[in-house]
């Protein structure tokens, strides 16, 4: 059975992702003719909320969702008319440079619009990000870039919105630059195979977040496997237990075969199966990762397959009794 490819992180390539498809404007804040699906449509709205709210007083929910539903009706919200031309703000005209700057999918034009983010935030953490991951071909000159740009970050947030905020960042949307930021060097470290730092960055994500928005939990499950660090693979799969997703569901088989549980481990495999099958085609190597495969998938679909597979990637690297143990389930597995 043919083991899994290794993970190289979702951010260890040479350079940046772009975002998917959607509306971009040009380096001139027009909104091109090609209009496209924007990965940040939704946080673009939720920042101009929370400037329309700011210093805003409501007895209320009702009176809030009053507040907001009526400027959805006057167009305020809309996530099209976006632009730093018509931005007061030079923080804000920044940060719609980033959002286009991550969305470019040519380096050039990217960095180009980053820089000129920069130069109206210096502090923009995105825009930094962009010219990071364009600039630096050096991994580990990368990982010391983010390590320094995310303590700048966590000094201008300051002490208190960290007391304050911790619980629920990513819903508080100023903090999502940060979030994406510590995601990028997580996944960074992983690519360089450093998988302690990476624990640790995971493990911050979660605790800033729970509610795991970006997936953390799915590197962290992996990682935790490799280590076989049982205990805190049980602690997550309990923490997320209704995740039935193919990577909890195969990372909840194998952390009952490492246990030392076999009767368990076996009804976990089968139920793993049920999840996504395709991962067990996968190892025989009956089927053969696309080339334009983004990450992106659903539930069940061979893409999630790819996905499980490459997020457990430290099991199949230092963990090689699981593929014999599934192995030899297979007869099982497939009558």
């Amino acid at each position: 059975m043919a083991g899994a490819k290794k993970k190289t992180g979702k951010s260890g390539k040479k350079r940046r992702k772009p975002g998917g498809p959607g509306p971009q404007s040009d380096s001139r804040g027009g909104e091109r003719t090609a209009a496209r699906f924007s990965r940040f449509a939704t946080e673009r709205v939720n920042r101009k909320i929370a400037k329309l709210v700011e210093g805003e007083s409501f007895r209320d929910m009702d009176e809030l969702d009053r507040f907001i539903t009526r400027a959805m009706e006057e167009g305020t919200l809309d996530a099209a008319s976006s632009g730093p031309a018509g931005m007061d703000d030079p923080d804000e005209q920044a940060q719609e440079l980033a959002f286009q700057a991550m969305e470019e999918p040519d380096d050039r034009k990217a960095l180009s619009l980053a820089r000129r983010a920069l130069k109206l935030d210096p502090e923009s953490v995105d825009a930094r990000s962009v010219e990071i991951q364009i600039t630096m071909d050096d991994p580990q000159e990368r990982v010391r870039a983010y390590k320094s740009l995310l303590e700048r970050a966590r000094k201008d947030m300051g002490k208190q919105f960290f007391e304050e905020n911790k619980g629920q960042f990513w819903g508080v949307v100023n903090t999502r630059p940060f979030m994406r930021a510590l995601e990028y060097l997580a996944d960074l470290l992983v690519s360089q195979e450093r998988f302690e730092e990476a624990i640790a960055v995971y493990e911050e994500m979660i605790e800033l977040n729970p509610e795991d928005n970006q997936g953390a939990r799915d590197s962290l499950l992996g990682l935790y496997l490799g280590e076989g660090d049982v205990l805190r693979a049980r602690s997550l799969l309990n923490r997320y237990h209704e995740d039935d997703l193919a990577v909890f569901s195969w990372g909840s088989a194998i952390e009952r075969f490492l246990s030392g549980d076999l009767p368990e481990a076996r009804d976990a495999l089968k139920k793993a199966v049920r999840a996504n099958a395709f991962v067990l085609a996968i190892m025989a190597g009956i089927e053969e990762m696309p080339e334009d495969y983004d990450g992106g998938f659903s539930p069940g679909d061979i893409n999630e397959a790819w996905y499980c597979l490459m997020e457990l990637g430290p099991v199949w690297e230092k963990q090689p009794d699981v593929l014999t143990w599934i192995a030899s389930e297979l007869p099982g597995l497939i009558s």
